[in-house]
């Protein structure tokens, strides 16, 4: 278990188009070597496709999105 300190709880509409309060917290993330602070939401994404989205928000500023592109991260890789 990971414990970390509640950044702020704030309402947010969901996919579902449903209002609902949620656990903010904020951490790191390491993409592409690039280590930023991250401000990320709590929710259960067990049934869901993806375990984590990362914002336009977070990325903007950071990052360029093709959305022609897939895996773009396995390549960068170390073996």
């Amino acid at each position: 278990m990971i414990v970390m300190p509640v950044h702020e709880i704030r309402h947010v509409k969901s996919s579902n188009g449903t209002i609902e309060e949620r656990i903010f917290i904020k951490t790191r993330l390491e993409l592409y070597g690039q280590r930023l602070e991250a401000e990320l939401s709590l929710t259960d994404r067990a049934s869901m496709k993806y375990p984590m989205l990362i914002g336009r928000k977070f990325l903007e500023g950071h990052f360029l999105v093709d959305v022609a592109l897939t895996y773009q991260s396995l390549k960068n890789q170390k073996a």
